[in-house]
Order: C-alpha cells, then sequence, then structure tokens
C-alpha cells in the first residue's frame, strides 16, 4: 500500500513538472500512462532539487487579523506546466474568446486547472472574468443568464453545454476587504496580480486557488497550490476552522476532491473536518443532496464513503449504512475490502467526472447492499434478480436464462459467474427459488424507500448518537428515490412484460426512457446495475473461483 501511495504522488510530480521526453508524455489524453519504470525517474537524488526549483515555497498563509500577510507568488510558463489549447473544449474556448475580443481579461480557474494538472478529466471548467456580470450578459445575448443573489455567476450556454462565468468584482465586493498595508512580499505587482491574490484568498483549497491565463499560456499561484498539489494534500486557503464555519459544504468538497483525487487532509484541515462535522447539519437540503450525488456518481463513491466513515461524517449523511459499518465491526482507519466498498468501487469503474450516473443508480445499490447482509441468501437467488433488473423480462424467464447460461462453458473467463453457479443452479427447487428472488425485491424497494425516509433517516441518527437532526433531513432525493424504485420494479414484469398491478399505481407519471446514463436512462442503468453486481460479487483468486456468500 506504501508504495502504490509512493508511486502516486511520483506521477503527480511527474504530471506537474511535465518532464519533456518521449517516455512520459504530461497527459494521458496524449495516448500514454507512465508505468513503474518510467516513475522510477523522477526518484533519482537530483530530483528534490529540481522541485525545489519550481516550488520554493514558505508555508505562510494568511495571517490573523492584525498581523502581517505574506503573500507568495509563482508563475509557470508554457514550458513549464505543459497545459495545450487541445485541453479545453470548443464550448469553454468560445466564451474565452468572446469575452478577450470584447477586451476583458479571462481565466480558467478552480478545478478544471487543478485536474489538467494531475492528468484527471475535468468535471466542467469555471471562468473568472474582469467583465461585470451585465457585461458577460450583454456579450451572450439571450445565451446567458444570472444566478445567485449572494455571489451571482453568469451560466452561458455554449455548444449546448453551460459554462459558469463569474467576476472579479462580484467577489471582491462581497468578501471580506483585506488590508493591503498588511501585505507584504508584493514588490513589482501590478493592480492585475492584487486582483488575482485577493480572488485566490477567497477560494476554498489552495489547489483550488490556481488561475489559468489561456492566451498567455500562464499559471498564477498566489496560495500554494502547486505545492500542495506536489504533496497530495487538500489544504484550504484561510483557516480551516473559519473557512468550514463560513460554509460547512466546503467539509463535503474536501471529502469529494481528496477521494477523487486520492489526496489527504493536511493536518489543520483534518482536525477542523473532526470539529465542525455537526454543522452539515446547517446545509440547505437541496444543496445536500447535490454535493452528496457529486461524491456518489462521478467515479468515486467507494472513497467518499471510506473518508466519510473515517472522519465520523457517514453517519450524518448516510446513517444506515453507518450503522452497517458500526454492526460488523468496520474499523475507522480500516483499508481492507468490504462487500458495500466493493460494490461501489465497481460503480466507480463504468463512472467519472465526464460519464456520471443518475443517482438512482447509487441509491440502487445502497438498498441491494442493505437487502444482501440481512439474511443468508443463495447466490442464485442474488443472480437472477440482477440478471431480470437487466433483461426485463420477469424473476422467471431471468431463471431461466440463469439455468440455460450454466450449460455453456465459459472458457474465456468472460462470464466467470456462469461456472461458480453451475453447482447451485442443478440444485434448487425453482418455485422456491422464485418465491425467494419475489422477498429480495421486495426488500430492496423496502430499503429504498428507508433510504428516502427523512423519519428513518432521522432515528438512526439518534441511534448514532447525532443529537437533533432536522426533520426533513436526508440525501436521497425523490427522483432518485422514483428511479431506484422503477429499477427494482423491472424484476416484477410480468410476462406479459407489464409492471405487475400492485406497482403500476406508483409509477403513473414516472416514465422509462431512453438515453444515457447520466440522465436515468432504464435500460442503462438496468444493465450497469446487473454487471456491478455480477461482476464484484463473483471473483477470481489465485487459488480458485470464489462466491461470496451471504448473509
Amino acid at each position: 500500500m506504501q508504495g502504490s501511495a509512493a508511486a502516486r504522488a511520483a506521477l503527480l510530480r511527474t504530471s506537474i513538472l511535465c518532464l519533456r521526453s518521449r517516455d512520459c508524455s504530461p497527459f494521458p489524453f496524449q495516448g500514454f500512462v507512465p508505468t513503474s519504470k518510467h516513475l522510477l525517474r523522477t526518484s533519482s537524488p537530483g530530483f528534490g532539487a529540481q522541485l525545489a526549483e519550481f516550488f520554493p515555497y514558505s508555508t505562510a498563509v494568511p495571517a490573523p487579523a492584525g498581523k502581517p500577510i505574506q503573500a507568495q507568488l509563482r508563475v509557470l510558463k508554457k514550458d513549464e506546466h505543459g497545459l495545450r489549447d487541445k485541453l479545453i473544449p470548443a464550448s469553454s474556448w468560445r466564451v474565452l474568446t468572446r469575452l478577450h475580443d470584447a477586451g476583458h481579461k479571462s481565466y480558467l480557474v478552480g478545478g478544471s486547472v487543478r485536474d489538467l494538472l494531475v492528468k484527471q478529466t475535468p468535471k466542467d471548467f469555471d471562468i473568472l472574468t474582469t467583465a461585470e456580470p451585465k457585461q458577460v450578459k450583454a456579450a451572450f445575448s439571450g445565451r446567458c443568464i444570472i444566478v445567485g443573489r449572494r455571489f451571482p455567476v453568469c451560466h452561458v450556454t455554449s455548444l449546448n453545454t453551460v459554462v459558469e462565468v463569474s467576476s472579479f468584482s462580484t467577489n471582491l465586493e462581497k468578501g471580506k476587504k483585506i488590508d493591503l498595508d498588511l501585505v507584504i512580499g508584493t514588490e513589482g505587482w501590478d493592480e492585475n496580480d492584487f486582483s488575482r491574490w485577493e480572488n485566490s484568498l477567497r477560494r476554498d483549497f489552495t489547489i483550488n486557488g490556481i488561475m489559468y491565463d489561456p492566451f498567455r499560456c500562464i499559471i498564477y499561484d498566489y496560495v500554494g497550490g502547486l505545492r500542495d498539489l506536489r504533496k497530495c494534500k487538500i489544504r484550504t486557503v484561510n483557516p480551516a476552522l473559519e473557512s468550514f464555519e463560513e460554509d460547512s459544504a466546503r467539509i463535503l468538497r474536501a471529502v469529494r476532491i481528496a477521494a477523487r483525487l486520492e489526496f489527504s487532509f493536511a493536518s489543520s484541515t483534518a482536525n477542523a473536518v473532526r470539529q465542525l462535522k455537526s454543522t452539515i447539519l446547517t446545509l440547505n437540503k437541496t444543496r445536500l443532496q447535490l454535493e452528496v450525488n457529486t461524491m456518489m456518481a462521478y467515479g468515486a463513491s467507494e472513497r467518499s464513503v471510506r473518508l466519510l466513515w473515517r472522519y465520523g461524517i457517514l453517519e450524518y449523511l448516510l446513517p444506515l449504512q453507518a450503522q452497517y459499518f458500526s454492526n460488523v465491526n468496520f474499523k475507522r482507519q480500516a483499508r481492507g475490502a468490504d462487500v458495500l466498498l466493493k460494490l461501489l468501487a465497481g460503480l466507480d469503474k463504468v463512472t467519472a467526472p465526464d460519464r456520471p450516473c443518475h443517482g438512482g443508480l447509487w441509491v440502487a445499490l445502497l438498498a441491494f447492499h442493505l437487502a444482501l447482509v440481512e439474511k443468508p441468501w443463495s447466490p442464485v437467488v442474488v443472480s437472477t434478480v440482477a440478471l431480470a433488473m437487466s433483461l426485463a423480462t420477469g424473476l422467471e424467464k431471468a431463471l431461466n436464462h440463469l439455468q440455460k447460461s450454466c450449460e455453456d462453458v465459459d472458457k474465456s473467463g468472460k462470464y466467470l459467474w456462469r461456472d461458480q453457479l453451475r453447482s447451485d443452479v442443478k440444485e434448487i427447487n425453482e418455485a422456491t427459488t422464485l418465491d425467494e428472488c419475489r422477498s429480495f425485491v421486495d426488500l430492496c424497494l423496502n430499503n429504498v424507500a428507508r433510504l428516502h425516509s427523512s423519519a428513518v433517516t432521522c432515528k438512526v441518527m439518534e441511534e448514532l448518537n447525532i443529537s437533533s437532526p432536522p426533520s426533513d433531513w436526508g440525501v436521497v432525493s425523490k427522483p432518485y428515490f422514483y428511479k431506484a424504485n422503477h429499477l427494482f420494479n423491472r424484476a416484477l414484469i410480468s410476462d406479459s412484460g407489464d409492471l405487475p398491478p400492485m406497482v403500476q399505481d406508483t409509477y403513473k407519471g414516472v416514465h422509462s426512457f431512453g438515453g444515457s446514463l447520466t440522465r436515468g436512462g432504464i435500460e442503462d442503468l438496468g444493465n450497469v446495475f446487473s454487471h456491478v453486481v455480477l461482476s464484484t460479487l463473483f471473483v477470481k483468486t489465485q487459488k480458485s473461483n470464489r462466491l461470496y456468500r451471504f448473509g
């Protein structure tokens, strides 16, 4: 595990420096993924000195009121950072170019710059400009709306993509005023430097404070973001306690970013997370659900849940899963595997920041897991239900399909679960098995309702010693609840292809539609659910093929 962490850190260092060679291209988009032999190059004795040349940071951060503030600026030019125009999507380029042609300075900021520097695919590209919001709206007549009262931002539609554009002036007007007489280390700065610096100080984390000028191909770092990228650290720009008290959603954002990049918290950030985790209860329900879905649906659900459990936050968000970990005595610092974490890891293999899933899918997986561990189930029952959710032909036909599939010997190993189930399938009583399948689906549906229910959520939180949660608390929204229900009811479709009468009323106005995994196409969700379950629960070990036994 330590070797893996060391290799990952070395890879990030390599990506940030963008060493030019045939062996190590700076970005995976260029068609090369470094192997261990390439990573060894970065561990040479002279590599530390090379890093120091690029990153000679002090550890100074904004000081308490009345004390001097040490400003720091690091600039990386085109041949030092390796970012290229082709890495920026056309939708963002159109917005940047229009603002630039209108005489406004514009920068890429936040997660997009961070992700590109560490070879990740950005979820979106945010733009910061010297233009006022009204000027942005005028530049994109009919394609721009201004949202937000406290911090208004512009949503510009470009090539069917919404690009978020914020203004320097908005941040300066709404943020805390900084006494420039207390700032040291700003010799040679111009007005643009001060504007960029003040904006950076209002960012949540140092690695989100890096700015990129795509027209001059220059990276600006005023808060030590490049240093923390090199160290694989999540650190708040301002003192952590102050930052999280200002916006408790930053606690969830810290977990999400750490999970996605496989970073760790700086000690001050970790301490503040533990100290202020209860302030999450003050969040608006809509924002809470949005933050949790971003954790779970964008390719880092397993690491997110692991971190939430480690820092005692899971009890506030997914108390049923926290209760499960507690019941099985899963340690807070545990690095080992668990069936729940393995299912989520399977989901993460098919999702990504630019390819998220509908929230109903991760809700269905959580409900499925709760049913899985409630009592011992036959592997044939679990497999039949998973297949029925994909095939949508009913449990009986799914079981018949399973029996016929297991008669075929799979020499390729692609359908490993067939070989493992062959002996189990031969011994079943079909009528009894179908009854058990229906019971399993009913239990899954009940668990979906429990995950959505604020009453159940609050009751379990109180059992876990979380006092006074809001009465409407819950992270599973109605659309996710309905979609997860629809997924499980696909297994109950009758031979005629219709939903059984007992569930038809539930689905008045809820339509199945084709489409992408992100939009919630029910066939896509069913296929992915089946794939994740079967590929997770049927695994090959070094000694033999092994099937998880449940309960």
